[in-house]
Formats: structure tokens, C-alpha cells, sequence
């Protein structure tokens, strides 16, 4: 198969090149899409490909997106943010689908977007990186813009790194939001889940407890469905209203099984609520593998560590020390270099040996 990535780019000097250097590893083609730089973005472009373009921004990255497809010669299309970063392993796993590929027309990867200090990723997601070059295969959504999928559809076990060099505005996608508000443009039922986690980011939390009550009461896609619960849940409890924050956790389980991240969530309220013997139950539930072809926002913490880390805490206030030393040593395994999870474990290990 033959492959066109795909960049829009606005003052990206930074990461550019890290990203144009994974690029030219995998694709056969590379479009970039400049979008009003006025630093030395595109002359870092101009040493990676001759197919630069540029955009006039208009507050709505589908039109940009898709115009970058629109440029690209190649059967397939791969989309790229300026900040991502591929590593040699994941570099050479999509070499070797694109020297097996079955002609699917879209393949899902991982999008790790967030990290520990030791580079593990800390929040995942799958996402459609490549994509037929097809005219239904484009972008929707002026924001948090998605191709929707159809055809013959695989998950590979690749991911793409988002790493970001540069601090963004931490508005500036509400503010996309509010703009179209005032145009009247109406919302999906996708763009209303985002509106909402905008506003919850933003520490609106009246207003996106709202949003997302609203989001809820329509039919919707599950695992966003999932998601709202768990952020709603956090809005309410943000605001002390702790019974209505439980109770919109087990509002998701009308939707699909319990998410370790939900369970996670509830068991920190009732370890604020020294309700111990509970949060055991719920900690253990949550511990397991991760389902990332379900779609939904993954904290792989929550599988294991998060659970380990908590019940070992649990264990001590009901003053079972073997038990807490037992789960201490199983967070400590995960990340040994937490000084955290290092005091802890110690302290655990001294009480035992006072007794």
C-alpha cells in the first residue's frame, strides 16, 4: 500500500521535526497543511516534502483536515498532529502492515495523550489513523473532529504518542463551541458530550452537570455515554453532593459493565467516607486488562496500580497489615520509582515489625 500523512500545522517548530522524521519512515507521500504559522514551522517542512500548503483558519479543523486529504495523491490516508510521535517499535509495525495490508478501508491505533514522569502513558484511546482515500472517509465536527467509520474496519496494536512541547489555550476549544452556540449551527449528540467535557475542564461544573444530564436523557454512543457518567459524577461531587455523585456512577452500569475507571472513582468517595470494607470490594473489581477495541477513554493506572495502590491503603486503616504490605508490593512492582509508593510500603513493613 501506498501512504499519504497528513499535518496541519500552526507554529509547531518544536516538535515538527520529530514528527516529519517518524513520517518520512512510513509514508510515501507527506502533506502539510500550514494554518498562519509565523515561526520556522514551515521551513522545517520544506526539508521533508515540497507539498505545503496553506489553509486559512476558520475556527473548524474537519475543513482543515480535509483539506489536507484533499491533497494527497496516495490510496490511503494518514492523519498526524504536530506534537505526535511514533517510536521505532510502533514505526515498524505500521512498515509491516503496510507491506501485509488486506485493503481495509480503516484502521484504528492507539492515541496515548498523557503520561507519568517515567513516559508510561496514563490516558488512551483508539482512533481511525488511517483511512481509504475515499470521499466518505472525511472528517466531521468543526472540533474533536472524527471520521466516521464503515467498510472493512481493523484494530492494530500500534500506538501513536501525543506529546506536546507547548503550552495551548485552555479556552480555546470552549470558545469553538460558543461561536457556533452564537450562529445557531445546531449540535450533534458527539458534539454535545465534548461541549460538556469542555466546560467540566474549565471548571464549569453547574453548567456541564447541565449539559450532561441533557447528553444523557437521548440515545448516544455507549462508551461516551460511559464517559459522561464518570465526569458528571465528578462534577457533583466536585459541588459535595457526594450521594448524587455515587449514584450517577451506577447510572453507567445501565449502559455496559463497570469500567475500572468508574470503580476507581467510587472508591476513592468511600475511602473519603472511611467506608473501607466497601471500597475493597470495588477495588478488586476493577483490577483486569483494559478493552481498548470498545472505543472508550482508557486510565490503564486504574487496571492495576490505581486498585493495588488504594487497597493497600484500605487494608492498613482496617488494620490488616499483612494484606496492605501484600498490595503495596504489587503497586510498588508497577512503578518502583514512585517515592510514594516507596514510603508507603516502607511504613506498611515497619508496622509489622513492631508488633
Amino acid at each position: 500500500m501506498e501512504l499519504s500523512c497528513c499535518l496541519i500545522v500552526k507554529d509547531e517548530e518544536k516538535t515538527l521535526g520529530r514528527v516529519l522524521e517518524c513520517a518520512k519512515k512510513i509514508a510515501d507521500e507527506i502533506v502539510v497543511v500550514d494554518t498562519g504559522s509565523t515561526d520556522k514551522s514551515m521551513e522545517i517542512a520544506k526539508s521533508y516534502t515540497d507539498k505545503i500548503y496553506y489553509f486559512e483558519w476558520c475556527d473548524d479543523f474537519s475543513k482543515a483536515r480535509n483539506f489536507a486529504f484533499s491533497k494527497a495523491s496516495k490510496e490511503y490516508l494518514m492523519w498526524l498532529d504536530a506534537d505526535d510521535f511514533i517510536d521505532d517499535d510502533n514505526i515498524a509495525k505500521i512498515i509491516q502492515y503496510k507491506a501485509k495490508n488486506k485493503h481495509y478501508d480503516v484502521v484504528f491505533m492507539r492515541y496515548a495523550t498523557a503520561f507519568d514522569k517515567n513516559g508510561k502513558p496514563t490516558f488512551c484511546f483508539k482512533r481511525e489513523r488511517i483511512v481509504k482515500n475515499l470521499p466518505q472517509f472525511r472528517f466531521v465536527d468543526p472540533i474533536h473532529e472524527v471520521i466516521i467509520p464503515s467498510g472493512k474496519i481493523i484494530d492494530l496494536d500500534i500506538t501513536i504518542e501525543h506529546r506536546k512541547e507547548k503550552e495551548s489555550d485552555p479556552l480555546r476549544n470552549l470558545k469553538i463551541y460558543e461561536n457556533l452556540m452564537k450562529k445557531g449551527i445546531p449540535f450533534s449528540s458527539r458534539m454535545q458530550f465534548y461541549y460538556a467535557n469542555e466546560l467540566f475542564y474549565t471548571n464549569d461544573f453547574k453548567k456541564a452537570i447541565n449539559v450532561y444530564e441533557d447528553y444523557l436523557s437521548k440515545p448516544a454512543y455507549v462508551e461516551n455515554q460511559i464517559q459522561a457518567c464518570l465526569n458528571l459524577a465528578k462534577c457533583y461531587y466536585k459541588l459535595e453532593e457526594t450521594a448524587k455523585a455515587k449514584q450517577t456512577l451506577f447510572r453507567s452500569f445501565n449502559f455496559d459493565i463497570p469500567r475500572a475507571e468508574l470503580l476507581c472513582e467510587l472508591s476513592l468517595y468511600l475511602i473519603n467516607e472511611n467506608l473501607f470494607n466497601q471500597a475493597i470490594y470495588w477495588l478488586k473489581k476493577a483490577i483486569g486488562k483494559p478493552n481498548y477495541k470498545k472505543g472508550g477513554f482508557i486510565l490503564p493506572d486504574c487496571y492495576d496500580f490505581v486498585p493495588y495502590y488504594n487497597l493497600a491503603f484500605c487494608e492498613y486503616k482496617m488494620n490488616h497489615i499483612k494484606s496492605a504490605i501484600k498490595y503495596a508490593k504489587k503497586a510498588f512492582s508497577i512503578k518502583p520509582a514512585d517515592d510514594s509508593v516507596k514510603h508507603n510500603l516502607n511504613f506498611y513493613k515497619s508496622l509489622l515489625r513492631e508488633k
